[in-house]
């Protein structure tokens, strides 16, 4: 390995942990990064966390030229192939960081970029703020993985020169020659689409515990910030009508907020032994967890809150249709990543 290979390793990685510490960057096992390496892209893995990047192994090296020749032939079908005896499986985004001419691919689900996103015309919001700053092109939300790939190909073949993906409903993808091309970008893009944010109370005032919910495996959330999500008015209201607005956050919350309007003794919890949702949100009152909750929920509950913070109440949020709820749900590779991720979260926890 010669000492330029070891020095872009080293500062990749020291990236990774620096923005997979930051939870308006990265949510749990959220995000992608890779590097090109001659022959090799190496690529973070699925269920992985960035955030562990110095401390575990959680990079893959795939055959890139064989990717590269199916991709020219827009062949989307093609399966990463891993070079090493590694069990780790390739990052379900692979095929994006292939298509990226870049030495460097960051992919990543930030706060201040996906709550622009998750609006309606939101590519011609973005090309208000960022106009010509980076050389940039949008692409409609599509299911990750292939069809995902294959949507930005077509894209870059109109604008080959693009350091910037944003992804409707989804995140952004920034190239760049290094690491530090990389940041530069991602601190331009985040400051240009900064929002203001909602302020919150901080009643630390807990409510008190419904034993009916309690019998069920919840406990309460202690922590006011979260709550607010059921007992501010706006929020509970984006609970109920806009819940689905980006892959992570249906992969690992659900298709549905789990919402009770009334701390009634006569609620119906067919729902709840149905589904067993993560999270209940009970209005006025409080938020509940589910025991066996893990580390990755309570991420991207925390990502959709702050998502929510920086939403006008006037603003019309893009959902998720049924169908593309669906596709995700139903899909193995994204019930892979959630057992990854959970077995890692175990051991963290």
């Amino acid at each position: 390995m010669s000492i330029a290979t070891t020095r872009i390793e080293k500062q990749v990685k020291a990236f990774c942990a620096l923005i997979g510490a930051d939870p308006l960057l990265v949510q749990g096992a959220g995000g992608n990064v890779s590097w090109k390496d001659g022959d090799a892209l190496w690529v973070k893995a699925s269920g992985t966390w960035l955030a562990e990047a110095e401390l575990k192994d959680i990079f893959v090296p795939v055959n890139l030229s064989l990717l590269q020749a199916a991709l020219s032939k827009y062949d989307f079908s093609v399966k990463p192939e891993v070079t090493s005896d590694s069990n780790l499986r390739p990052s379900i985004e692979t095929l994006l960081h292939a298509l990226m001419p870049h030495r460097v691919v960051v992919h990543l689900h930030a706060v201040e970029i996906l709550a622009h996103l998750v609006q309606v015309n939101a590519k011609e919001k973005i090309k208000n703020l960022v106009g010509d700053s980076v050389k940039w092109i949008y692409v409609d939300y599509f299911k990750p993985g292939a069809d995902l790939a294959r949507a930005v190909s077509e894209q870059l073949t109109n604008r080959f020169d693009a350091d910037v993906v944003f992804l409707g409903n989804h995140g952004v993808v920034i190239g760049g020659r290094d690491v530090e091309e990389v940041d530069k970008t991602l601190t331009m893009l985040t400051t240009f689409l900064r929002s203001k944010s909602t302020s919150l109370s901080h009643n630390e005032n807990y409510c008190i515990p419904m034993h009916s919910i309690l019998e069920h495996g919840y406990t309460p959330v202690r922590n006011s910030k979260i709550n607010q999500l059921a007992t501010h008015e706006e929020f509970f209201s984006r609970l109920k009508h806009d819940w689905a607005l980006y892959p992570d956050h249906v992969v690992f919350l659900g298709a549905k907020a789990a919402v009770i309007e009334s701390n009634n003794a006569d609620i119906n919890f067919d729902y709840i032994l149905e589904y067993k949702p993560p999270f209940i949100f009970v209005f006025g009152q409080c938020v509940y967890k589910a025991n066996d909750v893990t580390a990755a929920q309570e991420a991207q509950l925390h990502c959709y809150l702050e998502i929510m913070m920086r939403q006008n109440c006037k603003l019309i949020l893009s959902s998720l249709s049924k169908h593309q709820i669906f596709e995700l749900l139903t899909w193995d590779l994204e019930k892979y990543r959630q057992k990854a991720a959970k077995k890692n979260i175990v051991q963290k926890r």
